[in-house]
């Protein structure tokens, strides 16, 4: 995705009116890919700052996740808001170190990492396809939203069997008396 800026670049205080939609079936985040369901729609404007451009609109696109429990596919709108600053300057002046200033050349922008990570800053953390979602059987995977789980077999941590063995062993003798305390041999 990339933004002509060529009839603003050059003209301190000009605004321009920036919309598009973006038929894209995927979107690259880091080394992973987001499958879009929708296509991407940009509505904002692009400011000439004296030097900086700043690019600010809004993102509306539908994606597909998984589910964090069921880990079944999901839609989810998302409505992202977007604000960046770009600059064709190779020097920033010390004070601007501290803000995030994106560099381009030439007479377009290329936003598509940016656009990426404003939806993905607007995703849940934990992707859920329903609030009470069952989720998965830790022991045969099973979805438990559509099917009951046959297991019956309790799998003990190895690490507690000794404790359990402490617990039957003080049963089965009869335990600590009231009152006074007896030593066991274990």
């Amino acid at each position: 995705m990339k933004v002509n800026v060529s009839k603003i670049k050059n003209f301190p205080g000009k605004v321009m009116d920036v919309k598009f939609k973006e038929p894209l079936p995927y979107l690259s985040i880091d080394r992973d890919e987001m499958k879009l369901l929708s296509p991407l729609d940009f509505s904002g404007k692009i400011e000439n700052l004296g030097g900086r451009l700043l690019l600010t609109g809004n993102i509306n696109v539908t994606v597909e996740l998984l589910c964090s429990r069921c880990a079944e596919n999901i839609s989810l709108e998302v409505n992202a808001p977007f604000s960046e600053i770009f600059t064709n300057l190779k020097t920033v002046a010390e004070e601007e170190q501290e803000e995030e200033i994106s560099f381009f050349s030439g007479e377009e922008i290329d936003i598509t990492s940016h656009v990426a990570r404003a939806i993905l800053l607007e995703l849940p953390m934990k992707v859920l396809c329903h609030e009470n979602c069952k989720g998965l059987c830790s022991e045969c995977g099973v979805n438990l939203n559509q099917a009951k789980c046959q297991c019956t077999e309790e799998v003990i941590d190895p690490r507690f069997l000794v404790l359990k063995k402490l617990v039957n062993l003080s049963s089965t003798e009869g335990g600590v008396s009231s009152g006074s305390a007896e030593k066991k041999n274990i």
